[in-house]
């Protein structure tokens, strides 16, 4: 039924004053059989919901047609409830206006009882739809915010807080509201919640943003980080707090944590030098590898330009990857090599710009480990060539021998049976005594090829030189001039007479090709006064000399600088086995223009200590 319009009870300055607030007010009341209808309703009705306050009917139960279905039964029942205790009706509820559109009405209503038992209300309704719809997008959007956000007050505890806390926390809805924020990170309230007030709200929680430990309601904890910020309203301080988990953060940090460190550590055990450096050659990181390589210390090579730390390093770095390997000086003098590689990488997602990756080995062990390999393998194959030449040299010698023998039967018999003059005798004594040497020389070449131990005894060498020099005056050219100097009168050694001749004419006739057949070859020996005193032998000639590099091979089997043809390379190194074979050895100074000396020492006959 329509509800009746009588004159308004309210002045009508009032009504349209709360108009123009879009407050509609009303006269409600309910009969003694409890039956509602509206005496009357302000017309401000039609503007705000396109209905007249005559066409606002009530059902049968007395709720308004234009209240929301869903909101009746809760509507009737706050109405009821108000007549039954005599106190104020409070009302929240949606009305559908004449459009079809939503809209909320908040209201409040105080009964007054009448003599027959009727109530009756005056109240108002205040439509907060743009209120209620902001709240409502409010609520949503805090409802599936993933962060946690609550409010928090000294008296109150916590005031509000999303439904991602409540989740998070294991509470029911509402379950925070009023607890003190320090429950729920496992600390103690320094003060009772009555006796709190701001500036000790704010000793427990500083604003800004730090990681603490939170507990939720089943006791279990958590890592948890806060962001505290002050709100003052009317001189009320709150707290709003903005929280979130950061279990699976932790666990993400903890894993890149242990994985740098086993990077740093890797890099840091790293057995080669390691240097990152940016595109303009700055070294930005290096390992204690390459520190102890370098001999500086980490923050000397930290910032330098990679150029003056690695030399040879190839300017254009265009040409990645690379690897080269460079002879480097350090400061204290040593000589070492270097195996460099390098390339290109990005140091970060962010960069644009790339950086180089530098490898540094020292190969320099490696390298003289490689030499001293190749310099065993060429021994082995030399000694493997002298091999050959002993099975050789056994048949040489035998045709040698053949042919020596009858020279030097002849030569014997011809001294013995013939007249000769003394020039002749001389002649005759020269071939027997060149005969026998050239038997002895085959031998000992024989033996040095096998490597068998000569007979050794205890000789005089100025016997010997005196030997030396008659066979070398017979072999070489007028044009070599041959000095003599024997200043001692007796130099006692262990060794083989017919082997040092060999090894003095092996000596001469080097000489010899190295003046070209013309110049001074000078022969001298000396004794040493040492702690260990020696026999010298010098051999000195004023030929072309030679180079370092030649210097320190010429003692190889088979190694000549002769063309081909016209040397074995087996000379020096006969003189060289020989020397040692006698306890002794050899030395050779020369340079270029400046002609050659070969000193040989053998120890004087009560220091000779033969090798076995």
């Amino acid at each position: 039924m329509k509800s009746v319009s009588p004159p308004p009870p309210y002045p009508a300055a009032l009504v349209d004053l709360l108009s123009d607030l879009s407050c509609v007010l009303f006269r409600r009341s309910m009969d003694g059989e409890g039956m509602l209808r509206y005496d009357w309703i302000s017309p401000n009705t039609l503007p705000l919901f396109g209905i007249a306050p005559d066409d606002l009917s009530v059902n049968p139960v007395g709720a308004l047609n234009a209240v929301h279905w869903a909101d009746r039964d809760d509507h009737l029942r706050e109405i009821k409830r108000s007549a039954a205790q005599m106190d104020r009706c409070t009302e929240l509820f949606r009305l559908i206006s004449a459009d079809g559109q939503t809209h909320w009405l908040r209201g409040s209503a105080h009964p007054t009882r009448g003599p027959d038992g009727s109530v009756t209300w005056d109240g108002a309704w205040l439509d907060v739809t743009q209120w209620m719809r902001a709240e409502h997008h409010f609520q949503t959007v805090m409802d599936h915010a993933e962060d946690c956000i609550l409010t928090v007050d000294c008296v109150n505890g916590i005031e509000w807080a999303n439904a991602a806390t409540e989740r998070l926390f294991g509470c029911p809805e509402g379950g925070l509201r009023g607890k003190c924020l320090v429950e729920l990170i496992n600390q103690p309230c320094p003060v009772p919640r009555d006796t709190c007030h701001d500036d000790q709200m704010m000793s427990c929680f500083q604003r800004g943003t730090r990681e603490i430990v939170a507990v939720r309601a089943d006791g279990s904890a958590f890592p948890f980080e806060i962001t505290v910020s002050e709100v003052r309203t009317d001189g009320r301080l709150s707290l709003i707090v903005i929280g979130r988990d950061i279990t699976q953060r932790k666990h993400t940090e903890s894993v890149l944590a242990e994985t740098e460190q086993r990077l740093r550590l890797t890099f840091d055990a790293a057995p080669i030098g390691v240097l990152v450096a940016d595109q303009q050659g700055w070294v930005r990181q290096s390992n204690p590898a390459f520190h102890r390589m370098v001999g500086l210390a980490a923050d000397q090579v930290q910032g330098a330009p990679i150029q003056s730390l690695v030399p040879g390093l190839p300017c254009d770095w265009s040409e990645l990857p690379f690897c080269v390997e460079v002879d480097t000086l350090r400061d204290d003098g040593q000589k070492r090599r270097w195996s460099l590689t390098g390339r290109h990488f990005a140091a970060s997602s962010e960069d644009s710009h790339l950086s180089l990756l530098l490898l540094v080995e020292d190969i320099t062990d490696a390298t003289r480990a490689e030499e001293e390999r190749r310099k065993m393998e060429r021994v082995l194959t030399e000694g493997q060539k002298l091999e050959a030449l002993g099975r050789l040299a056994g048949g040489v010698a035998h045709e040698l021998n053949n042919m020596l023998g009858p020279i030097l039967m002849g030569a014997e018999l011809l001294m013995r049976g013939a007249p000769l003059d003394a020039k002749n005798r001389e002649r005759a004594n020269r071939i027997v005594e060149a005969a026998k040497h050239g038997r002895d020389i085959v031998r000992g070449v024989l033996a040095y090829c096998r490597q068998d131990q000569p007979e050794m005894s205890m000789l005089n060498l100025a016997p010997v030189m005196r030997q030396f020099s008659d066979l070398a005056r017979s072999s070489l050219p007028p044009t070599v001039k041959l000095e003599i100097n024997v200043d001692v009168d007796q130099a006692m050694v262990m060794g083989n007479a017919v082997q040092l001749v060999q090894i003095l004419l092996n000596l001469a006739n080097n000489a010899r090709d190295a003046m070209a057949g013309k110049g001074r070859l000078s022969v001298r020996l000396t004794r040493t006064m040492d702690e260990v005193p020696h026999a010298l032998i010098s051999v000195a000639d004023t030929g072309c000399g030679m180079t370092e590099q030649v210097a320190a091979r010429i003692f190889d089997p088979f190694f000549t600088t002769k063309p081909v043809g016209q040397g074995t390379g087996l000379g020096l190194s006969v003189v060289h086995g020989l020397v040692t074979a006698m306890g002794g050895s050899v030395a050779v100074s020369s340079h270029p223009g400046q002609g050659t000396i070969f000193t040989i020492a053998l120890p004087l006959a009560d220091m000779a200590c033969p090798t076995p």
